[in-house]
């Protein structure tokens, strides 16, 4: 039986959302420095902030008058989901595995936007979103305590410290974003921009061994990477998806902590236990509840927001 057009249009949608899926869990594997590429953090921060900069230009050219209604506090917030964030789950990823960096990061990401909206913006808390909220938490939390009898306590808990604050910078590039009126494409086109000027400098300033050492086709891989698939391919992907399959699309991107752990086992050798297996399992429900409550309202004004960027229009 061939499928119809609204058949088509799901399928599609579903393969925009695993291509979104697998680039970001992907990233997390890859962004383990010294592992997969011999690029420092640093290094890999860089690519991933220079290359979107340098391709949104004419973008952020074109809409400078609303770059400038955001403001500098604004700007900052959405910035810190570049180098920082990257900074600080790169560097997470040495002390702690991928499977904990899964759980903590994409896990931890909402209830810090929840909490973000709650001080700030003064945001109420419904019940699904406080049920998510708890077991994230009961995930996250058996994880820690299940760190404190395991060797290298003192290394996990420094990776898991890193990986709360990258959760906290992305929730802040997401609080920034719900309330302001701009495409994630200008966003991220903003974060390459900002985190490109403080990290060029410390590139031709600093210590160029590690770009030396790791010769072009680690470089070229990792810029087409960390630059182009992460940076903007992964945003154009969740956003056809979010286009043809609505809130579906948002409550698939829970996929993403378990995807990771998965992906870990045969790239870097990194087995999950039992219960990481199992926190993972409760981490990514709670996702699931929370993506399927908020998203309902938010899908169809983000999806058309990220169709017009993609169609360049106005």
């Amino acid at each position: 039986m061939t499928p119809g057009p609204d058949d088509r249009d799901v399928l599609a949608g579903y393969a925009w959302m695993a291509l979104a899926v697998l680039i970001w869990a992907g990233w997390l594997v890859l962004t383990s420095s010294g592992r997969t590429t011999a690029l420092s953090v640093v290094d890999l921060a860089g690519l991933r902030a220079l290359i979107p900069a340098v391709l949104l230009a004419p973008l952020l050219w074109h809409q400078r008058a609303k770059v400038r209604q955001l403001g500098l506090l604004r700007c900052l917030t959405l910035t810190a989901y570049g180098a920082p964030f990257t900074i600080c789950v790169g560097y997470g990823l040495k002390f702690a595995p991928v499977a904990h960096a899964g759980a903590l990061v994409p896990g931890l990401m909402p209830v810090m936007a929840a909490l973000l909206g709650l001080v700030f913006l003064g945001q109420r808390l419904v019940r699904r979103q406080m049920l998510s909220i708890a077991l994230i938490l009961t995930g996250a939390m058996a994880i820690l305590a299940h760190t404190r009898i395991a060797p290298g306590t003192d290394q996990l808990l420094t990776g898991h410290v890193l990986f709360l604050a990258g959760a906290v910078c992305w929730a802040s590039f997401t609080v920034t974003m719900r309330n302001s009126d701009i495409s994630p494409y200008l966003a991220i086109g903003v974060v390459g921009t900002l985190s490109s000027v403080v990290l060029v400098p410390v590139w031709v300033l600093g210590d160029l061994s590690n770009i030396r050492a790791a010769g072009l086709p680690d470089i070229a891989f990792q810029a087409m990477f960390q630059g182009v698939l992460s940076g903007l391919v992964s945003l154009f992907a969740f956003g056809r998806a979010l286009h043809l399959l609505g809130a579906r699309a948002a409550a698939l991107s829970a996929l993403v902590p378990g995807t990771a752990a998965l992906m870990a086992i045969p790239v870097l050798g990194q087995w999950p236990g039992l219960v990481e297996v199992l926190a993972l399992i409760v981490v990514i429900a709670g996702l699931v509840i929370g993506a399927t409550g908020s998203a309902q309202a938010r899908a169809v004004g983000q999806a058309a927001r990220m169709s017009r960027e993609q169609r360049h229009e106005p």
